[in-house]
């Protein structure tokens, strides 16, 4: 069984959820024993992702001359060995009768008219419909994806459907008794709240700000990564909670570690989430959860984080507030170590594997 991986979710993001999920996805599969072969790889490419894979290990194909800003919504243009397999990350099937199309489907943001607006919000609905009615087999990251897609698309069969949930990278608690090796201006022994990723749309970073004013003066707010900060973003902040924020827009994975073992508690204020990797990366660093119980959120977090009915500033703080009480802070801190053991890039990896030889027997052994 030859696979073929399409790498151009590295074009479209420096960063992000689905470029960690391509990235962790292709180490696995270059140690599976395959034959695996990327398309559209770039070794000379501005995610932070795809700089550190050593392209030597595959067998690479330049799928087409078209720039990679217009490729990314056209159907596959090269032709590949019958009975290949084709993974398309980010929305993309291949047109050939004769190989396996398998599709990774993250959200239904667009659909729900909570992302991008016109034109490129349709361009996404129109290429997910597309590839999903064409593609063999389709992973979903979580079973909230899941019940979205057989909502949007019901005349998709279920039995071609599996849910593959996300690893969790490596995130990992350090003893607060030892010297820290952090490369980040902040005092780490002063309580703060950690944010961590996009802040736009549903995202309801204002929520996280909103938030803050409602808690202690003497309680700070860090914010890490996501989009560059824009004016009305900077003007909120020093109308709320002026002198209390710290903004650190891109940080290496230790030192994320590092605030991830420190804070008080990591607030998610997001309202809608394919899967969503800053509260399971904070339950494997040990640190609390708040967030909201919207779309995969439960599937995360369960009863190891603090899940508001709502992205509500009261009902945050009501629960960032709960988390004083240390001995329950401690529990919850060990609930989310013991629950995020159960995602895994080894078992995400491997269960794709046997989807792959699932819907390939199925297509081509019958």
């Amino acid at each position: 069984m030859q696979v073929f991986l399409d790498n151009i979710v590295f074009s479209i993001q420096k960063a992000g959820g689905v470029s960690a999920y391509w990235y962790e996805l292709l180490c696995g599969m270059s140690n599976s024993g395959l034959s695996v072969g990327c398309l559209n790889a770039r070794p000379q490419s501005d995610n932070i992702f795809e700089r550190n894979i050593d392209y030597h290990r595959f067998n690479c194909i330049r799928e087409s001359w078209i720039p990679h800003k217009y490729l990314r919504y056209l159907p596959l243009r090269y032709s590949l060995p019958p009975a290949a397999v084709f993974h398309g990350g980010y929305l993309r099937v291949s047109p050939q009768k004769d190989i396996l199309n398998i599709l990774t489907v993250h959200d239904f943001a667009h659909e729900r008219k909570l992302a991008t607006k016109f034109p490129r919000g349709l361009a996404n609905i129109l290429q997910k419909a597309y590839s999903i009615r064409r593609a063999d087999g389709i992973i979903c990251i979580s079973d909230s994806t899941r019940r979205e897609l057989l909502h949007f698309f019901p005349d998709i069969h279920p039995a071609k459907v599996k849910v593959i949930h996300h690893g969790i990278g490596n995130f990992f608690p350090i003893s607060k008794q030892q010297p820290v090796s952090c490369s980040l201006h902040m005092d780490l022994q002063k309580k703060f709240i950690l944010y961590v990723g996009a802040r736009r749309h549903y995202k309801n970073f204002f929520m996280a700000v909103k938030t803050m004013e409602l808690l202690s003066p003497s309680c700070h707010l860090v914010a890490v990564g996501g989009e560059p900060w824009n004016k009305k973003e900077m003007n909120m902040m020093e109308e709320k909670i002026a002198g209390r924020y710290h903004i650190f827009p891109a940080i290496s994975q230790a030192d994320l570690n590092v605030l991830y073992n420190h804070a008080f508690c990591l607030l998610y204020t997001s309202a809608y989430e394919g899967f969503g990797f800053p509260p399971g990366e904070a339950m494997k660093a040990g640190c609390p959860v708040v967030t909201t119980d919207a779309t995969s959120m439960p599937e995360v977090v369960g009863d190891a984080g603090l899940m508001a009915d709502s992205a509500d500033p009261v009902l945050f703080a009501e629960k960032i507030s709960a988390l004083e009480n240390e001995n329950y802070r401690q529990q919850l801190i060990q609930q989310g170590l013991q629950r995020v053991q159960q995602f895994t890039w080894d078992k995400s990896v491997q269960e794709t594997i046997g989807f792959y030889k699932d819907c390939w027997n199925l297509k081509f052994s019958t």
